[in-house]
């Protein structure tokens, strides 16, 4: 189908994209959008012309992108393009690491890095609606807002070592830190035969059956994780912080960049509703 996009998430995805610049020719980089279906494929699709729909998408730094049926999820008129969009690809990425690698059960205890962030703080979320003891990691500066998430413990990595503090602790550790940094310590803090699920790529040494994942945000989930993050944030049983959101601009591009490069707490997302700077 074809959107007309409203709101784009941006990600660490899109700040690499800028970085390395374009290979061949112009690059249109994205992959998050919420938006309005203005073209609807085939008489089999589930959308109609005017449907709100969130999508994972390619090239979302556009007016109109194109999204897979699978890939796209309807919302529901209180959920607001820009939260949708904001949950895009950390929300699939926290769903793969949650059900598809980490197959989370309930009474398991998870350890997750990097909490505060967008894919942490939405994999302690789902983690605790399976039924799980969810202890958060992440700066001494981010304990309220971790908290919040209503994670069973807050451990602040620059307070205490943590790898000594959680020490065989973790029947599951998900590792949604910048980059996955610290995989030895993730080793340190799991149990025996326990699991770790990272978005390093980086397998650490790993000990007593204990097993490694790398995860990233698959288009093959798609189908299954956007619908159930539409509806739980739409019930209020999920959020996701947003730093800012700024107008579909060239000046709002270049400030949520800057944004991206900098220390921001919550999404960055791009919206044409907003304010032009």
């Amino acid at each position: 189908m074809l959107i007309d996009v409203e709101a784009i998430g941006l990600n660490n995805r899109e700040r690499l994209s800028r970085e390395q610049g374009s290979f061949g020719g112009p690059t249109i980089p994205g992959r998050d959008a919420a938006g309005i279906v203005v073209a609807a494929g085939n008489g089999d699709s589930p959308y109609q012309i005017g449907d709100r729909v969130v999508a994972h998408v390619n090239q979302s730094y556009a007016d109109q992108a194109v999204a897979a049926v699978r890939s796209t999820a309807k919302l529901p008129d209180n959920l607001p393009a820009v939260t949708a969009a904001a949950l895009v690809t950390p929300g699939i990425t926290a769903y793969r690491m949650v059900y598809t690698f980490g197959r989370i059960k309930a009474g398991e205890t998870v350890i997750i890095k990097g909490a505060s962030g967008g894919v942490g703080s939405l994999a302690a979320q789902l983690a605790k609606q399976l039924g799980a003891t969810v202890i958060g990691i992440g700066s001494a500066r981010n304990q309220t807002l971790v908290e919040k998430l209503g994670v069973d413990r807050f451990v602040a990595y620059d307070q205490v070592d943590i790898a000594n503090e959680l020490a065989a602790s973790g029947d599951v550790v998900l590792n949604a830190a910048m980059n996955g940094t610290g995989g030895d310590q993730d080793a340190a803090m799991t149990k025996p035969n326990g699991r770790i699920i990272s978005v390093s790529h980086r397998t650490p040494v790993l000990r007593d059956g204990i097993t490694f994942q790398h995860t990233y945000p698959g288009d093959d989930t798609d189908h299954a994780a956007l619908p159930l993050l539409v509806k739980e944030a739409a019930a209020g049983q999920l959020t996701i912080a947003i730093d800012q959101v700024l107008p579909f601009t060239l000046a709002g591009f270049v400030a949520a960049h800057e944004a991206l490069d900098g220390r921001h707490t919550g999404r960055i997302v791009i919206a044409k509703a907003a304010k032009t700077l």
